[in-house]
């Protein structure tokens, strides 16, 4: 019966080495993950990273939906043929329950981390199919999860940046992601929708895009050029989500 609790001690313990080295050691990482797939210290870090994050850029997100809910709703067809007092206390309500909605936006982390890991193990097994790797959904979900701690800590940068700015500098809410340098930062008078699309790719999302290439070539063998590649599709298509929401969205000044 004791059999098998120094092997689970010791798993546990290397999911959490397996955790820290994705981040300064990969390639030990890779190893670790390719015989032994573990993903729970990573869930656990990469979360509570996350929500440290969003919880920080509460106030700016507070301030730039304040700022910019009242004209956006105010355009609604819906609400621009009530009559001026009418309006105005619809677009309070609608505000009211949006800040409300805001304050605990922290908490879908637990949901958004592994939703984001499951379909980008999803995706990495498209390629692993076209490349003939040798990976199982098993190791892309436990790859993909432990690079989510990258992902959140670029959203820590964000904060950091937001945190030194000043909640009151943010007059619309996809100002707040873009403070982190990317190649939209290059193009600073470009439409709104081509920043949008090069937005995808800041310097987080590289350092992640990174991660998940190195990933599927050492964790399940999959060629260069279709690891490489796979990780630009998923950046391209982050980034035309960006852009047609930009597209959709008013913009003041």
């Amino acid at each position: 019966m004791g059999v098998d609790t120094e092997p689970t001690a010791e798993r546990r313990a290397g999911g959490l080495q397996t955790a820290l080295d994705i981040l300064i050691a990969p390639n030990d990482a890779y190893a670790r993950l390719r015989e032994t797939p573990t993903w729970g210290w990573a869930y656990l870090i990469a979360v509570l990273l996350a929500m440290l994050g969003g919880l920080a850029l509460v106030p700016a997100l507070d301030h730039a939906l304040a700022a910019a809910l009242p004209a956006q709703i105010a355009a609604s067809p819906n609400i621009a043929q009530l009559p001026p007092d009418q309006q105005q206390k619809a677009i309070a309500r609608v505000v009211a329950i949006q800040l409300l909605v805001l304050k605990f936006t922290w908490l879908s982390w637990i949901v958004v981390v592994p939703l984001t890991a499951a379909i980008q193990a999803l995706v990495m097994l498209v390629a692993n199919a076209i490349g003939r790797g040798d990976g199982t959904f098993r190791r892309f979900w436990a790859l993909a999860l432990n690079v989510q701690i990258a992902g959140a800590i670029g959203g820590l940068i964000i904060a950091a940046i937001v945190l030194i700015r000043g909640a009151g500098s943010f007059t619309e809410p996809a100002q707040i992601p873009a403070v982190i340098p990317s190649l939209g930062t290059l193009v600073p008078g470009a439409p709104h929708p081509l920043v949008a699309l090069l937005e995808a790719f800041n310097v987080a999302a590289i350092w992640q895009a990174v991660l998940l290439a190195l990933g599927m070539i050492a964790v399940a063998r999959i060629p260069r050029p279709v690891a490489w590649a796979t990780v630009i599709v998923m950046m391209l298509f982050l980034g035309t989500l960006g852009a047609l929401g930009a597209a959709a969205q008013p913009h003041h000044g």
